[in-house]
């Protein structure tokens, strides 16, 4: 630091201490500094605020070996990510218990709990009624709590409101339910407390990632700590198949997890159940479509694998 001028090193100190919040959470590079700080790096005039900042980096992350305290991690040879503080303890004996008070299709409260802050699977093949359940999950609780539906919005708005409509249950005008248009980073939107989060559906880019997916669900789990919130979440799977594309790892924060087939329902996974005495787990119906696939009727319990 010897070459660079005090007063520079100090505006240069100042101003990665200012963006430093903004990189909580994610591995930044240099570079990724130096553009947030203004720095043209092909102005020469820039050059010697480039150096301080790389010298403020290196003087708060653990590479520098006299930093007792250190702000920084150092990720390979010029990535950093914010050492985060201890967090505040968990009060876990006052926390509230319970059940979050949503109404669920296919009778599945007789054999479940749902818990707040906690997530819903319903993975579903193609044309087996994934859509229409989640639609039907939102007009079942619309007076009833705060709702948020988050739609792909795949067949447009008219397909939306053509299924609604269709529905044996009456949607006010205006709708007391919010929708959203959203494709990714579901968890960016999931703020508000005491609420049922409706996500139809997490895709993938056409490359066919479909690892992102149970990192997508850790995501939304993440957000839902702490809000008193439910999230119930659809995904695409292959046809008797009870595992959504993304494989085992998207059961795993779930606390209800449903394998839908045509005409038939299967509850692969349900961690709390209403019944001590009676494991819902692979408990599995056939049904009939109705109105616009919307409403599930003729509920019989099936003894076939799903």
């Amino acid at each position: 630091m010897s070459n660079i001028p005090d007063g520079i090193y100090k505006r240069a100190s100042a101003r990665v201490d200012e963006l430093l919040p903004r990189f909580r959470g994610q591995v930044f590079t240099r570079i990724e500094m130096y553009q947030e700080c203004g720095v043209n790096m092909y102005n020469p005039a820039h050059r010697t605020f480039k150096e301080a900042i790389a010298q403020k980096l290196y003087n708060i992350s653990d590479s520098n070996k006299e930093c007792k305290n250190p702000i920084l991690q150092q990720v390979g040879r010029n990535g950093y990510r914010v050492i985060e503080d201890l967090p505040e303890p968990v009060d876990w004996q006052n926390a509230e218990t319970g059940d979050f008070p949503v109404i669920l299709p296919f009778d599945l409260r007789k054999y479940v709990v749902i818990e707040p802050d906690s997530c819903m699977i319903f993975a579903g093949s193609k044309d087996s009624g994934k859509t229409g359940a989640l639609m039907r999950i939102v007009a079942l609780n619309m007076l009833k709590m705060n709702v948020v539906f988050l739609s792909n919005m795949e067949g447009g708005k008219g397909q939306i409101r053509r299924r609604f409509e269709a529905m044996d249950i009456e949607i006010p005008n205006p709708p007391p339910f919010k929708l959203y248009h959203v494709t990714e980073n579901f968890h960016d939107v999931i703020k508000e407390p005491n609420t049922l989060y409706v996500i139809d559906y997490i895709d993938v880019p056409d490359t066919g990632e479909f690892y992102m997916i149970p990192g997508a669900i850790g995501q939304i789990q993440k957000a839902l700590v702490n809000l008193g919130s439910v999230a119930a979440i659809g995904l695409q799977k292959k046809r008797n198949s009870d595992d959504a594309y993304g494989g085992e790892q998207t059961k795993k924060k779930a606390t209800l997890y449903l394998a839908m087939n045509p005409n038939k329902i299967k509850i692969v996974l349900a961690k709390v159940w209403a019944d001590k005495t009676v494991n819902p787990v692979n408990m599995q119906w056939t049904f009939q479509y109705a109105n616009e696939g919307t409403n599930f009727l003729n509920l019989q319990k099936s003894y076939e694998e799903a």
